[in-house]
């Protein structure tokens, strides 16, 4: 059974296996070629010359508190300070916290954006929103995952789609069902390809990819042709920006009888030793697999550390004593340690693969915590303060971009909304922001995204 947004599509009659790949109805088909050239005629886009080729976006579902991890503040008074101190870093006055000891190595390949803040509202969707797509938004008006954008404007390299999330989408976190991590307008032939699977599982196998056992050729093509009719009536019931797209349902049978595919997917082709630095666990697993991925000729794939924040270990340090009790020993004992080793893995990775040059890694997430420390020792959601980073391509590693004020309660100097952020990834990526336009609702054409580049991170 391979799941195609809502719709089931059996491989093998009788067969019960466990789904794990989820796109969109029309999920897998990229750009128009015309389009495409015509952006590049324009200049448009210029992906020939941008140093960024692709893009590893780790979303820290939950946020982390700024004040306990890289805007550390050690002179404020003890309500507001926290419990960590700051450590020194490979570069001369760049402190973050003592928990990030393999990350306070790497400093000079990393850029800190201490003056993040927006104003819209303290739930974790507001944050996702912003930091997924750029705009806040409604039922009404759903704006594209920064993925989907990257998918519609470049399309696909290969059999593997262009845009992935891992491990699955973001799920209940509070206040509805919006988390920016659709393609929303531009239309369901970029919705991301999500993994839907935990790689760090014992029982997970690249084998979930492949044709069943005892499926011949011809049962498969008449599946592929059945698909291929309910494909032709989807494109005459979507808007003419997605009816000349190949067809979604060619791209899932190729993805699914693709060695290429099924190798990127495999990490048993990874030596153990590798698996281990990364952490034997959904996370660090999630960034081994982004990297293959990447190798594999995906250009954009956005890792989710977590699904939800409620009921489990994440960043979401309420302290409540109930279904949000995340604590200062949480985040030392396992939130901490699995961030660093992870991510400072995936960036020794990607060098060692000669990757990192031409692929960012972007950290993001939802909003900071308050800068006072609740009643219970926690934090709650606090979008007016946070720290966000960037590494890898031409981004200027070694430095700090704005800071807060002496309590980490607002921007200090040089204040970053989050589509700054988003527009310096398009920017990164040879896309010209000001000539590039995506069909809007009623195929009105919009800008990608209402800000500018962050310069000073080229």
């Amino acid at each position: 059974m391979l799941n195609i947004g809502n719709e089931k599509v059996s491989l093998c009659s009788g067969l019960t296996r466990r789904s794990f790949l989820q796109v969109g109805v029309a999920g897998m088909a990229g750009m128009w070629l015309p389009d495409l050239m015509k952006l590049e005629a324009q200049g448009s886009v210029d992906g020939s010359r941008a140093r960024i080729k692709n893009c590893i976006t780790i979303f820290l579902v939950g946020s982390p508190g700024h004040l306990d991890t890289w805007d550390l503040k050690p002179q404020a008074p003890s309500e507001v300070r926290g419990k960590y101190n700051p450590i020194r870093t490979n570069v001369n006055g760049i402190q973050i916290c003592e928990h990030f000891p393999l990350m306070a190595r790497k400093m000079d390949k990393i850029a800190l954006i201490r003056s993040l803040h927006h104003r819209t509202g303290a739930t974790h969707e507001n944050g996702q929103r912003w930091m997924m797509t750029g705009h806040d938004f409604n039922a009404d008006a759903v704006k594209p995952h920064t993925g989907s954008v990257i998918s519609r404007v470049f399309g696909p390299k290969s059999e593997l789609p262009a845009n992935v999330i891992l491990p699955g989408p973001i799920g209940n976190t509070g206040a509805g069902n919006f988390h920016g991590q659709t393609a929303g307008y531009i239309g369901s032939a970029h919705e991301p390809f999500f993994l839907g699977a935990d790689p760090a599982a014992p029982n997970f196998r690249v084998g979930d990819l492949e044709v069943p056992a005892g499926m011949s050729a011809s049962r498969l093509d008449a599946r592929r042709e059945l698909l291929g009719q309910l494909d032709q009536l989807q494109r005459r019931t979507e808007s003419r920006t997605t009816q000349t797209h190949d067809s979604s349902y060619d791209r899932a049978f190729r993805l699914l009888t693709s060695q290429r595919a099924r190798d990127a997917f495999d990490l048993n082709l990874e030596p153990a030793r590798l698996r281990d630095r990364y952490g034997r666990n959904t996370f660090g697993q999630s960034c081994l697999m982004a990297r293959r991925l990447i190798e594999g000729g995906v250009r954009y794939v956005t890792v989710n550390h977590f699904d939800t924040v409620f009921g489990q270990t994440c960043w979401d340090m309420h302290a409540d004593g109930g279904g949000l009790n995340n604590t200062y020993l949480d985040y030392e004992r396992h939130l901490c340690p699995q961030f660093d080793w992870a991510f400072t893995a995936l960036l020794d990775d990607l060098e060692q693969k000669g990757l990192l040059q031409e692929t960012v890694v972007a950290v993001l997430s939802e909003f900071g915590r308050t800068p006072r420390l609740n009643g219970r020792g926690g934090r709650d959601h606090y979008p007016n303060a946070w720290t966000n980073f960037l590494a890898g391509g031409n981004i200027r590693g070694g430095q700090v971009i704005g800071s807060t004020d002496r309590i980490g309660s607002r921007p200090h100097d040089n204040p970053i909304e989050p589509p700054q952020v988003l527009a310096s990834i398009y920017h990164g990526m040879g896309i010209n922001l000001d000539t590039t336009t995506m069909p809007g609702p009623g195929e009105r054409p919009i800008r990608l995204v209402e800000a500018e580049p962050i310069r000073q991170l080229f």
